[in-house]
């Protein structure tokens, strides 16, 4: 019987900081090209300009860049996710939906985990002081605690929590429950006899997902009415209210960090942005 050897590993040492490149005309749009959400958006936030001045200009503030960048991966995953489904759903094969749910799954956990890390970004620019899963936009104490530094971002994030909820619901959902059904709901034709033309047929319908992730035997074998959403209609409602929320924490942390009182007597460089 063979023994287990250990397998050498790299030793990582201390990190360097890294700095995005300035040029004559500004600081190269790296954070946003380098990921994949660069081929998915048609302009670049008013506010882009200002946030990379303040995360990477002469290293004012880049002790907040790792996480900033974390925050735009996460949300290339979303785009990367949502192409992989549009792609692979136009494909005629059976094995189409392993990977249709498999990027669907990946594309809720990542809503959530987006969620998560703009939380986490509040948390920490605001020094609201709290750790753990109380870093959460469901927790009212979190949201409290948010108001009194800041009531407009609180207001704003708060207009979008039926939304929160309802990612919440569909993680808990794979976390905790049954998983979600993903898939076609087609009512075949009559005049289809041939199992041939009925599984192309099949194989041509569009996916679905449940409206309410907690109720799937009813709502998929019963085929109620209005109890479905098109999964492409799904990835497109998840996407734009993760983009509105994105430019509202971001662009919050890149409008009002270059004026707040507080926060330039704490970092004088900060003036002379």
């Amino acid at each position: 019987m063979e023994t287990f050897k250990e397998h050498p590993r790299i030793k990582k040492g201390k990190i360097t900081p890294m700095y995005k490149e300035g040029n004559e005309g500004g600081f190269r749009d790296f954070l946003i090209q380098n990921s994949y959400f660069a081929t998915c958006l048609d302009r670049r936030p008013l506010y882009w300009g200002k946030l990379l001045r303040l995360l990477y200009g002469e290293g004012r503030l880049y002790v907040y860049a790792s996480i900033v960048e974390d925050i735009v991966d996460k949300f290339s995953f979303l785009f990367l996710s949502k192409d992989q489904i549009i792609s692979i759903e136009g494909e005629l094969n059976w094995s189409k939906r392993f990977y249709i749910k498999y990027y669907t799954y990946t594309f809720v956990y990542l809503t959530k985990s987006l969620l998560d890390s703009l939380a986490v970004f509040i948390n920490e620019i605001f020094k609201l002081g709290f750790s753990g899963g109380d870093i959460d936009f469901k927790k009212g104490n979190f949201m409290d605690g948010l108001k009194i530094k800041n009531q407009k971002l609180a207001d704003l994030i708060n207009k979008r929590k039926n939304w929160i909820d309802t990612v919440v619901k569909y993680r808990d959902n794979l976390i905790h429950r049954h998983g979600l059904y993903v898939g076609p709901c087609p009512e075949v034709p009559p005049e289809l006899k041939d199992e041939a033309e009925i599984n192309m047929f099949i194989l041509k319908e569009p996916y679905y997902l449940p409206n309410n992730p907690n109720l799937v035997e009813d709502i998929v074998y019963k085929n109620k009415e209005g109890e479905l959403i098109k999964l492409t209609c799904f990835l497109e409602e998840w996407i734009n209210e993760s983009s509105a929320l994105f430019d509202i924490v971001l662009g919050t942390f890149a409008e009002n960090f270059t004026r707040e009182k507080w926060f330039i007597k704490n970092l004088p460089l900060l003036k002379d942005l």
